[in-house]
Order: structure tokens, then C-alpha cells, then sequence
């Protein structure tokens, strides 16, 4: 048996956690003849799965639920999908605030900028960041209708013997969608200089043979003619 010290100490968190999820309902105690909370080691392995789900953002309702439906497969998918769904939310707030803190990091040197409308201003960039989000999801998903129709012909003419022309007819129905998702990408994107902090947009040849990364590619301003690593934008 545990007392509350040592029931904390196994599952390395604080007396006042196990105090407060016996309060709540979650880890109920039994009680000695002086009034002492005493746990077996199945209380010590129902916290030990109270703080893991807890670890991983569940609300105490829900792990209320889990705990006391512990064999029921289709509650835990279905509620481990809404967690998924809302981390994915917050993620996609966090990455919007922090672009809007990027902007205004900018701006706030010019003091003039700054004081015109500057929530509006932060609102479109936080919105333009969302946009750009999308397109790459976008771009994203028909590049793997691209490797499916490529890889799929080039299957089906050497496992099923099919003619070498159904390769031909996925290789060249791959390059045009791939074609048009790079112009497509292209025509909706800007860039940010930050040497002079001017935005841009840079020649077809120069943005598809430059190096970059997932939100960066490496260009020379036409404003500052400086060649960095510029900070990809929606337009």
C-alpha cells in the first residue's frame, strides 16, 4: 500500500496532483482507521494512466470517461481523433500568432507604419499566412496524385505486362499536373528581404533553380540587391 507521499513519488509528480485528482473523483482513496489516504497498486497504475492522458491534452471529463470505459476501443478512437482535430487547431492558431508577431516585429520600427491601422494590417498578414498554409496542403495532396499516377503506370506495365504506352500516358499526365502546381505555387507567392525588409516577387527561372527550405528561398532582392534566405509570403 501507498500513502499520498509515495504514491506521488512512484509516479514522479506531487502529493497535491494525487491530493487533487482524489478530490475530483479520478483516484479514490481508501481510508486507514485514523483517517489516512492509502492506495493500492491499482490506484498507482490508474495515475499513472490519469497523467499520461493528461500529458497528451485530455480534458478531466474525458479522462474521466477513458478511465472508467477502460475496454472500449471506439470511445477512445473517437476521442482521441477530437484531440488530434484541436491540437491541430491550436497549431494552426499558434502558427498564425506567431507570423503576426514576425510582421509586427517588423513594422515596429517605423513608427509611422506602426501607428496606421496596425490591427488591420496584422489581421491580413495572419490571414495571408493561413492562405499560405492551404496552398501548400494543396500542392501537398497533388503531388501525391502525381506519384500515384506515375508510380501506379510504371506497376501496372511491369507486373501486369500492360503496353509500355501506359507509362508513357502517366509520365506525361505527372508533368503537366506537375507543371501546373509549381506555376500555380509560383503565381502565389511572394517573397520578404531580410536585408531591407522589401517584398518581392522574383523571376519564374530564379524561383524554381533556387535553393530553399520549407518557408524560405534563397533569391536576391531587386531593392537592396542582396542574396539571402527570404521569407516566403502569400500574394
Amino acid at each position: 500500500m501507498y500513502s499520498s507521499g509515495q504514491l506521488a513519488k512512484q509516479c514522479h509528480t506531487s502529493i497535491r496532483t494525487v491530493q487533487y485528482y482524489d478530490a475530483k473523483g479520478l483516484l479514490i482513496a481508501k481510508r486507514t482507521a485514523n483517517n489516512r489516504r492509502e492506495y493500492d497498486e491499482a490506484d498507482r497504475l490508474r495515475l499513472q494512466q490519469i497523467l499520461a492522458y493528461r500529458q497528451l491534452g485530455f480534458q478531466l471529463k474525458d479522462i474521466q470517461q477513458l478511465i472508467n470505459n477502460d475496454h472500449n476501443s471506439q470511445l477512445l478512437s473517437s476521442l482521441i481523433d477530437q484531440q488530434i482535430h484541436a491540437l491541430h487547431d491550436q497549431q494552426r492558431l499558434t502558427t498564425s500568432q506567431l507570423e503576426g508577431l514576425k510582421y509586427l516585429k517588423k513594422k515596429v520600427q517605423s513608427p509611422v507604419d506602426f501607428s496606421t491601422n496596425v490591427q488591420e494590417k496584422v489581421a491580413s498578414n495572419m490571414k495571408m499566412t493561413s492562405k499560405l498554409h492551404r496552398l501548400r496542403l494543396r500542392i501537398l495532396s497533388w503531388g501525391a496524385i502525381v506519384d500515384c499516377l506515375l508510380w501506379g503506370s510504371l506497376i501496372y506495365v511491369f507486373y501486369q505486362g500492360a503496353s509500355g504506352w501506359w507509362f508513357v500516358f502517366g509520365l506525361l499526365c505527372s508533368l503537366i499536373i506537375a507543371g501546373e502546381i509549381t506555376y500555380s505555387y509560383y503565381q502565389h507567392s511572394m517573397y520578404l528581404c531580410p536585408h531591407c525588409q522589401s517584398e518581392f516577387v522574383p523571376n519564374f527561372k530564379s524561383w524554381i533553380f533556387a535553393a530553399h527550405t520549407p518557408n524560405t528561398r534563397k533569391l536576391i532582392c531587386p531593392h537592396c540587391q542582396q542574396k539571402n534566405f527570404c521569407v516566403e509570403e502569400y500574394r
